[in-house]
């Protein structure tokens, strides 16, 4: 996948963005569903720490939409890590909510989603402006820790949260959650896919 093809993945969630990725395939040689990363921070609110919490309260409405486009799609979160501020949203129920549902599908089957790769302990990454337009970073791994970047070519501004941060070969690495209005070499930490995102979701992808 080349980074112009990478761009349709990327859509918008609440005040900042997401990106599709391929989740759980249902049966053999069945299309995989789809799923969206983003920053745990763009949620309106998080679900309670309850197993058998009421679909209302892990539901989002209409927090979904094109990039450019007002949000009208709903989303239900599936996971959500408040200190590596990262997130995983689906489909909202499709018994309960079915006409939501089919919206849900109807937006993320319109896009290429993004696979899902480690970064390398030291090399360079892409990032998507707000005029949404690739720029070059440099991306690092420190102590196994989270992704670290610096060198940016350009600002990462707010808005941006939520976006993909992605390889040269347009897989995602990480996801843009914080900002940093300089081009200077300090390095700015932010969540590392194979790292912050859970094994239940990792092992789709063979990771």
């Amino acid at each position: 996948m080349n980074r112009q093809k990478a761009k349709s993945a990327v859509i918008t969630v609440g005040d900042g963005r997401g990106f599709v990725v391929n989740g759980r395939t249902y049966f053999p040689g069945g299309p995989p569903d789809r799923l969206i990363i983003t920053a745990a921070h763009c949620l309106p609110f998080f679900p309670p720490c309850h197993g058998g919490s009421y679909l209302e309260e892990k539901t989002y409405k209409k927090l979904l939409g094109l990039i450019g486009s007002e949000p009208t799609v709903w989303a239900e979160c599936l996971f959500a890590d408040p200190i590596a501020d990262i997130a995983i949203l689906g489909s909202p129920d499709d018994q309960a909510l079915w006409d939501q549902a089919d919206e849900y599908k109807a937006l993320v089957e319109s896009t290429s989603p993004l696979s899902i790769a480690d970064a390398p302990k030291l090399g360079h990454g892409w990032m998507m402006s707000l005029d949404g337009k690739w720029f070059r970073c440099k991306v690092e791994i420190i102590n196994d820790g989270p992704l670290c970047v610096s060198e940016m070519t350009q600002p990462i501004e707010g808005g941006m949260s939520g976006s993909p941060i992605i390889s040269d070969k347009a897989a995602a690495l990480g996801v843009v959650c914080l900002s940093d209005d300089s081009l200077d070499s300090v390095a700015v930490s932010n969540p590392r896919l194979v790292r912050s995102l859970p094994g239940w979701f990792l092992q789709f992808h063979n990771i």
